[in-house]
């Protein structure tokens, strides 16, 4: 390339035209853009940008493939003078913009681009964790997680164009690690040499697989939807724990969380009678421990009534979800049946105990067998957070990201149920949302407390059902058939 006198004069009292860019891939600004880049203490570069819009036409074959052409004016101090008549003649000449298809700038070197990946833990699990040790750590065995893995893995590959992708084997076992654990994100990523966005951006996405893959065909598959299966159920609750007619028991459970934002009108929300902030996992179980539908995240001060009736649930079996397949006792047919606590209002396929102040023996006699009944809740719950005790720990998360941590578990729970995955017996089943064990005392103080006397909707079909159970459970004791 020939240059006429005036590049050659600016080309000349230059100190070092080796960091001159080549911008071709900058995006597009409008006519004349001035960018300086010093070169060293007594020199500077002066780059000018033209659009294709108004050069593009002037450039010759060769530089027409570039997006933007590069005009270089290099004023030092002996030059400071003729700065405006470089430029002027410069950005008439557009054989300049040549250069820089001839000039490289070395990029800089991060001394650090990102933390180095510590992948010990993760390969003494695989390789020297004994079982024991393993489901210690994990909550399940071994051939529970690979079952997990098989199930989840095509929804957790992920791949990167940087460096090597983590695993999902890896991710499944950080977010087993957590839920099993409740530790912070922070004692995770120092353990696993991932950072801590990343730990919980892989225990969020963990969870959602979870969730939205394996709830129907753990949770919702367990509720009954035919007659025989309502009359499996039913059977199963005789069987397990000696109360008629009933398939399954309902109860709440208080998940404890940080106080939500929004000021004092959420805090009176979500702050229980137990005194903590929460949110309230509303449950069915089935004599198996097993979770058969489940809805969480409402504010931790909401009664289970109020709860029970917003859900989905109820309007379906207000709508005819049970079966007609009574069962005669005495002269009062009794639906297929779910218990609960007091706090429930009372309806023909919903039993309650008796809340009068002063009982007879044989209610008194049917609260004893209803309140047996319903401890299965009680069990399903105690095994959930012994099992999974991130749900004791009071999270800092969302609410969202709570609610989604405990369907999860909910989920776990039903899988390691159906595998045998039974829980350690050295993990206390009869745990409280603060961690702390209950007694038979306290969980009948609890009821008293949740009773609630403004919900007194009773109608006298209900009245009928539920005495003539407590007949018929009173006849039961008089002949000697259950103690």
């Amino acid at each position: 390339m020939v240059l006429n006198p005036v590049q050659r004069e600016a080309l000349q009292n230059a100190t070092s035209i080796g960091s001159l860019a080549a911008c071709a891939g900058v995006k597009q600004r409008s006519n004349f853009t001035s960018l300086s880049a010093s070169i060293s203490s007594n020199s500077l570069i002066h780059f000018f940008l033209v659009s294709d819009g108004t050069s593009s036409s002037q450039l010759s074959p060769s530089c027409q493939s570039s997006s933007i052409a590069i005009f270089a004016l290099i004023r030092t101090a002996a030059a400071h003078s003729n700065r405006m008549k470089y430029s002027s003649e410069l950005a008439r000449d557009h054989s300049l913009c040549q250069l820089h298809r001839n000039v490289t700038v070395p990029r800089p070197v991060r001394s650090c681009r990102r933390l180095k990946r510590n992948s010990g833990w993760w390969q003494n699990v695989c390789n020297i964790y004994s079982d024991a040790r393993f489901k210690k750590t994990f909550r399940v065995s071994r051939g529970t997680f690979n079952f997990i893995l098989r199930r989840i893995e095509p929804f957790l590959i992920r791949q990167t164009v940087t460096e090597e992708p983590i695993s999902p084997a890896l991710r499944l076992a950080i977010c087993l690690y957590r839920l099993s654990r409740g530790d912070y994100f922070y004692t995770i990523a120092e353990m696993s040499g991932l950072g801590v966005s990343t730990i919980s951006s892989i225990c969020q996405e963990v969870c959602q697989v979870l969730v939205d893959h394996l709830w129907n065909e753990n949770v919702s598959s367990h509720m009954p939807q035919t007659e025989e299966e309502f009359k499996q159920k039913i059977l199963d609750m005789e069987e397990f724990w000696q109360f008629p007619c009933c398939w399954t028991a309902s109860d709440g459970c208080h998940i404890p969380m940080k106080c939500p934002p929004g000021g004092l009108q959420s805090c009176k929300e979500y702050h229980n009678f137990k005194n903590f902030y929460s949110i309230v996992l509303m449950a069915m179980v089935d004599s198996h421990y097993r979770f058969v539908w489940g809805s969480c995240g409402f504010p931790g001060n909401s009664h289970d009534a109020v709860i029970f009736r917003s859900t989905d649930l109820w309007t379906r079996i207000q709508e005819g979800l049970i079966p007609v397949i009574g069962k005669t006792v005495g002269d009062v047919t009794v639906p297929p049946l779910v218990v609960g606590d007091s706090a429930f209002p009372l309806r023909t396929w919903l039993m309650k105990p008796y809340t009068n102040a002063i009982l007879t023996p044989k209610q008194r006699y049917f609260n004893y067998r209803l309140s047996r009944a319903r401890m299965v809740t009680e069990g399903a719950y105690g095994q959930l957070k012994g099992r999974w005790r991130v749900l004791l720990r009071k999270s800092e998360s969302s609410q969202d990201n709570v609610r989604l941590t405990t369907l999860a578990c909910m989920v776990l729970h039903n899988i390691c149920i159906a595998r045998g995955d039974a829980i350690s017996k050295k993990l206390d089943l009869s745990l409280d949302a603060n961690g702390q064990k209950r007694n038979r005392e306290e969980i009948r103080k609890l009821l008293q407390m949740r009773n609630c006397s403004s919900i007194r909707d009773v109608s006298l079909e209900a009245k009928k059902v539920r005495n003539a159970l407590c007949e018929k459970l009173w006849l039961e004791k008089e002949t000697g058939k259950v103690c």
